[in-house]
């Protein structure tokens, strides 16, 4: 039997509601990483973002372009590397805010890369290090494949700062070879005016029926975008109803983002097939 997963909302006319949104997000492919901070703490002149790119010993990537910080260069290295995002307002943000992110490290025995992520409200170091919104991990696993996977963490005690920071550290590690992190995502929720304007908005999700269940009282819905929270776009769709159930049978399970418009007018909403 399948479990049920419903979510639920309401938008009124001027009213306002909670959605989870996409605040700020990081995917690395125009290798610009300009306006981030990086600090090479153990000075060895190795840092993040010295290669955006890993590639195997018949030049093909062994990476998607990624922040990439190494342990291994031509001889072996003991980095303590910091990456430090840009300021993230999360003023508007409330209820459940999660930075997610993809980790992957070499497809070989050599795989043991520490590192940590602080999440602060200051880009200093000695505070981040302080910080109680952080985690600490080493990765690679038994079958040395070098599989990318996901990670997540909690910073909804952060809702209502103007300024917020993510910071990875790269270190504890020797003569391994790199560590790469991909689609860096904060999603929370958002307080604000309906963007709906004078429509009354429902949906659901129904996982035993793994449908989409979209309502509008009072307008046609246009059409529906539905992306995977690192920002693929996995569903495309025209509406032509004011009551649509969309079928999602085809989609893996995970967290997704939906887009839906009414005469020109957008929503984002969050949903979990499972």
């Amino acid at each position: 039997m399948k479990k049920i997963t419903l979510l639920f909302c309401v938008i009124a006319l001027y009213s306002t509601a909670n959605a989870q949104e996409v605040v700020w997000s990081d995917d690395f492919n125009d290798e610009d990483i300009s306006d981030w901070t990086l600090i090479d703490s153990d000075g060895d002149t190795n840092n993040w973002g010295d290669a955006f790119v890993i590639t195997n010993e018949l030049g093909q990537a062994a990476t998607p372009v990624s922040l990439i910080s190494r342990s291994w260069q031509s001889v072996a290295l003991t980095p303590d590397n910091w990456a430090i995002s840009p300021a993230i307002d999360l003023s508007a943000a409330s209820g459940a805010i999660s930075v997610e992110w993809i980790t992957q490290v070499a497809s070989a025995s050599w795989d043991q890369e520490t590192y940590s992520i602080h999440v602060g409200t200051s880009s200093d170091i000695a505070t981040l290090l302080t910080s109680t919104t952080s985690m600490t991990e080493t990765l690679g696993t038994e079958d040395d494949l070098g599989t990318p996977e996901n990670k997540s963490l909690d910073i909804s005690s952060l809702a209502g700062e103007s300024e917020v920071y993510i910071a990875f550290r790269h270190w504890d590690s020797v003569d391994q070879d790199y560590i790469s992190i991909d689609d860096l995502t904060v999603t929370a929720e958002t307080l604000s005016v309906d963007e709906f304007n004078s429509n009354t908005f429902t949906y659901y999700y129904d996982n035993n029926s793994t449908t989409l269940n979209l309502k509008s009282s009072t307008s046609v819905l246009t059409s529906l975008d539905i992306h995977s929270v690192l920002g693929q776009n996995v569903m495309s769709k025209s509406l032509s109803k004011a009551d649509e159930s969309i079928n999602l049978s085809a989609l893996t399970n995970g967290i997704y983002l939906a887009e839906i418009k009414i005469n020109g007018q957008s929503k984002t909403i969050k949903f979990i097939k499972s």
